[in-house]
């Protein structure tokens, strides 16, 4: 653990405050300072922290440890009391941290989490938000991904096209959704509730992601039919090489068919030792305008213009599947109907 009292990163190299502004060019300024300006608005407007917090920051030894220093000079920028943690890389996401790092957690007022494996749909996670923590995931995250426009989007603008968007999610039935690489899915939603990522943790218990913005819903367990063909990226694997096709019939994704990335995941559900992996857990859809497929999740999945579904848990976001893991598949262009009405094609929404 690092002690944020102990040393503020860098912070002598820069002498003016970073101006938090998507329309500011960034031509020729550095990664570091780009990074910056991410982590100065990641604090600022999405954790909404103030002088005297407790922060803590939480990343493993599979992610770049700038990331976690930048956001460390962030906070010593802005007065906040800030401590680093650094866990073994875990090797399923949503996998469980450390007990430790679970009680440091609950202990935190502001929470950010830079880690190859998301701890969002983590036990550890949610036992925090229940303390009072607010929690912000920045699951696969680089550098590129800190430094980058998405990071800058407007949040407080786009929570209220989130916020329409959940309110069609929660009053319909089903969802239908092609793609041009040869998505065809079809989603049973009734009665259950959109679950929004605004980008934004700001009152205690709130956790979300960034720069990801999603609306998303946990489709009827068992009720999910169609071929998904994953033509952006995966939580596992990054962007993929070649498309990844998953049949899925009643809920189960009964083949996963494709080249080394398709392998990959795979083995990676099978490990798992539970059919609950391989169940629809997931149908989401991205509302970042400046965020852009890199290949990492948290900014992927929240890219305006794509939707993604996922495979295994989804107790965290209204559902009944409890697995071990959760796996994100981004496909590109969605055409999304609810109930028969077109309310998204590619970046066009229409609600």
């Amino acid at each position: 653990m690092t002690q944020g009292g102990a040393t503020c990163l860098r912070a002598e190299r820069v002498n003016t405050l970073v101006t938090v502004d998507e329309r500011v060019p960034t031509r020729g300024l550095s990664l570091e300072h780009t990074a910056l300006r991410g982590a100065l608005n990641l604090l600022q407007t999405c954790a909404g922290v103030k002088p005297g917090e407790n922060m803590l920051i939480v990343t493993d030894s599979a992610t770049d440890p700038a990331i976690a220093r930048t956001i460390m000079e962030a906070a010593c920028r802005l007065r906040v009391d800030c401590s680093i943690i650094t866990v073994n890389a875990r090797s399923l996401p949503g996998e469980e941290p450390p007990v430790p790092v679970t009680a440091a957690m609950r202990a935190a007022d502001v929470i950010i989490s830079p880690t190859s494996t998301t701890l969002f749909h983590s036990n550890a996670r949610t036992a925090a938000c229940r303390s009072g923590s607010r929690f912000i995931s920045m699951a696969c995250a680089t550098m590129p991904v800190l430094s980058s426009n998405g990071m800058c989007a407007d949040f407080p603008k786009q929570k209220a096209v989130l916020k329409r968007l959940l309110n069609r999610f929660t009053g319909a039935k089903q969802i239908r959704v092609t793609n041009p690489a040869g998505t065809y899915l079809t989603f049973n939603i009734r009665g259950r509730k959109g679950y929004g990522v605004s980008g934004m943790a700001t009152r205690p218990g709130e956790a979300t992601g960034v720069p990801d913005i999603e609306a998303a819903v946990a489709p009827v367990e068992g009720d999910t039919n169609g071929v998904l063909v994953v033509d952006g990226s995966t939580s596992v694997t990054g962007i993929v090489k070649q498309p990844i096709v998953i049949t899925i019939r009643d809920g189960l994704a009964l083949t996963i068919t494709g080249k080394s990335d398709a392998s990959t995941i795979r083995r990676t559900l099978r490990r798992t030792r539970s059919p609950r992996s391989f169940y629809v857990g997931e149908f989401g859809v991205g509302l970042n305008p400046l965020a852009q497929i890199r290949g990492a999740i948290i900014e992927d999945e929240g890219v305006l213009g794509t939707a993604h579904v996922a495979l295994g848990d989804n107790i965290k976001i209204g559902g009944k599947n409890s697995a071990r893991t959760h796996i994100d598949f981004v496909f590109k262009n969605p055409h999304l109907q609810l109930d028969g009405e077109t309310v998204l094609r590619g970046r066009r929404l229409t609600t």
